[in-house]
């Protein structure tokens, strides 16, 4: 298990591609803020789609907004953030 109960969200930063070996965000609106922010191809190269990572998702597919399909859209999102999130385990865990 991992814990996120002390997790708070906040805007992304420059000072964020020194922190991070990996930057993933959910659609192509925050892709485009955060590659705008880049100061070079080594910051850009950190950053990619979070849906990326899952095998069973075509490349380039955004995670959708949840509000739209009811309560089936939560679960719909939920199965897709935990196969990324699966997929970047396997990938990077040790």
């Amino acid at each position: 298990d991992v814990k996120i109960d002390k997790l708070v969200g906040r805007q992304f930063t420059v000072a964020d591609f020194d922190a991070f070996d990996r930057i993933y965000v959910m659609d192509k609106s925050n892709l485009k803020n955060v590659l705008d922010l880049a100061r070079n191809e080594e910051d850009k190269l950190k950053v990619s789609l979070l849906l990326d990572e899952a095998d069973n998702m075509p490349k380039g597919m955004e995670v959708p907004d949840p509000y739209y399909g009811g309560n089936r859209g939560f679960e719909d999102v939920f199965t897709m953030i935990d196969s990324a999130a699966e997929a970047i385990v396997k990938k990077y865990g040790k």
